[in-house]
């Protein structure tokens, strides 16, 4: 980890602090790198960072130099920022770390305005490298929300939300209604809306933002025809040949629907072919459903909401139907564990916790607790220590594997344990 990082990663202990006037003022001191940028921006609870992916990936395949944005990291920052799906080289962010962080702190001093949060500076960072690198089109994720995400300085060619459910309550509210507003955010007049199927609460309040709406079910139709994930992808355009994803489950397909939709759409703005096989066939997303071992079988999910248990139980069911399973869980102190743990807990047949060492992060006895809640006895246990007695558990049998699974942290804790 780069001084300058450290630098930087101090300023998580101030907390999230949604709003756009830091961020405005940040960027219009850079000399507003975002406007000089073709953005698609993507909001949404699950999903976005998949769509974002692939997105990224078929763009990049029909000839467009691409930027990709996303958060959190799983490994090293400087995943968070991508042109040609290559990262950003540790000594070109460690220089914008230090110019950024100049200019933040020049700007707090100026003004009556807070300190830039790591998130906003990390923002600030991404169009700033986007911009001095001329990509075609930015891929811009949202962290948290929309309404006041750092991210929602941009005009996009188009908005796109994924699946709305119940997360990140403390800041976005504690209804659907709430949080689908926040989303909402993101749209902006006059600027197409592409979004995810969605429940008739949320699909209102979308509207209520003005913008004609483009569900990607009613454009786009994806079957699933073969084992693992080969697709038959059809539009109002186009009757694609059959594309085997890399990426598994059923979430996946629909995520699928939303970016060729917003793919769609792009073409007819910019008047190109999408390479949608080269693309989608190519496509990278760490820790959605990843196998990370094969002997014995181990799977890494990132899910972390309800939403997510109830698509990683519909995943597991369609690949996995008479797998007994072992789990691994860690967890966010604000997470809603007991409804996750919920609903997967017809499928747990051994369970252990783990830590997860970050801001927010628990102990594996308190996972192990939130466990007990459900009526599911847990070993809590170190990453290095529960991977262990996982591995032993599952190589037993052919019919075991192991799902690691309640946080897109937990990629970081296999790491540092030699993993």
């Amino acid at each position: 980890m780069s001084s300058a990082y450290e630098t930087l990663f101090k300023r998580t202990t101030a907390g999230i602090k949604p709003g756009l006037e830091v961020i405005t003022e940040l960027l219009a001191v850079l000399g507003n790198p975002h406007q000089r940028l073709a953005v698609v921006h993507v909001a949404g609870t699950n999903g976005k960072g998949s769509v974002c992916a692939m997105l990224e990936s078929v763009l990049r395949a029909s000839g467009f130099k691409t930027g990709l944005y996303t958060s959190p990291h799983l490994v090293e920052f400087s995943e968070r920022f991508r042109i040609c799906g290559e990262q950003i080289p540790s000594d070109r962010l460690d220089g914008y770390i230090r110019q950024i962080e100049q200019v933040a702190d020049q700007v707090e001093a100026a003004t009556e305005l807070r300190g830039a949060t790591f998130f906003e500076i990390s923002t600030a960072i991404a169009f700033q490298y986007f911009a001095d690198e001329g990509v075609d089109i930015a891929i811009i994720e949202t962290g948290m929300g929309g309404r006041w995400d750092a991210t929602n300085v941009v005009i996009p060619m188009v908005s796109v939300i994924t699946h709305i459910d119940i997360d990140h309550t403390n800041f976005l509210g504690n209804t659907i209604e709430k949080i689908a507003a926040e989303k909402a955010g993101i749209i902006k007049p006059g600027r197409p809306v592409v979004s995810a199927p969605q429940s008739e609460e949320v699909m209102k309040i979308l509207r209520e933002a003005g913008e004609p709406v483009i569900k990607s079910t009613d454009v786009v139709s994806v079957t699933k025809v073969g084992f693992p994930q080969k697709l038959k992808i059809e539009t109002h355009a186009r009757n694609l040949p059959p594309i085997n994803l890399p990426l598994m489950g059923e979430f996946q397909r629909e995520n699928c629907a939303i970016a060729v939709a917003t793919l769609e759409v792009l073409s007819d703005m910019l008047e190109f072919e999408p390479a949608f096989k080269a693309g989608l066939e190519s496509v990278k997303w760490a820790s959605r459903f990843e196998t990370i071992c094969s002997d014995p079988l181990v799977i890494l999910d990132g899910g972390h909401n309800p939403s997510a248990a109830r698509a990683l139980v519909r995943t597991l069911r369609e690949n996995y139907p008479k797998h007994r399973i072992g789990f691994i869980f860690g967890f966010l102190e604000d997470k809603d564990a007991y409804e996750f743990l919920s609903a997967l807990k017809p499928r747990m047949a051994k369970v252990w916790t783990v830590p997860i060492d970050a801001p927010r992060g628990t102990t594996s006895e308190h996972s192990a607790a939130q466990l007990r809640a459900v009526g599911v006895d847990a070993e809590p246990l170190s990453v290095r220590e529960a991977w262990k007695s996982a591995c032993s558990w599952a190589g037993t049998e052919s019919d075991r594997l192991i799902v690691i699974t309640g946080s897109l942290y937990l990629k970081q804790m296999l790491v540092e344990a030699g993993i």
